[in-house]
């Protein structure tokens, strides 16, 4: 299925528990431990990105894990627009921890 002017974002994109063979995208330093797609649409909507959720899917490489994906416009290069979702992904991990710490 292509999807012309749209770019297909799996968590396994931003996950340092995989291996870039396993579909991570972005240096282990910048990674994230096992995000979740739910964190990847509200990342999207702080960062006001367009986007489409499809959950329920899974990414041909692990048939068996059924995370989904996020299908968003393909306006900035993909690698900075991980970079920003992993960046949002953990000011909204901290905030949390901050909350429950209060």
């Amino acid at each position: 299925m292509k999807l012309h002017g749209k770019t297909v974002i799996w968590p396994a994109n931003l996950d340092s528990t995989k291996s870039r063979k396993g579909g991570r995208k972005l240096a282990k330093g910048s990674a994230l431990q096992t995000p979740r797609l739910e964190e990847l649409r509200e990342a999207a909507n702080q960062l006001s990105i367009e986007h489409e959720l499809v959950a329920g899917k899974s990414r041909p490489s692990s048939w068996w894990e059924k995370g989904g994906y996020l299908i968003v416009p393909k306006a900035t290069p993909q690698s900075k627009l991980l970079r920003s979702l992993a960046s949002e992904i953990r000011k909204q991990r901290a905030t949390k921890e901050k909350d429950k710490k209060s």
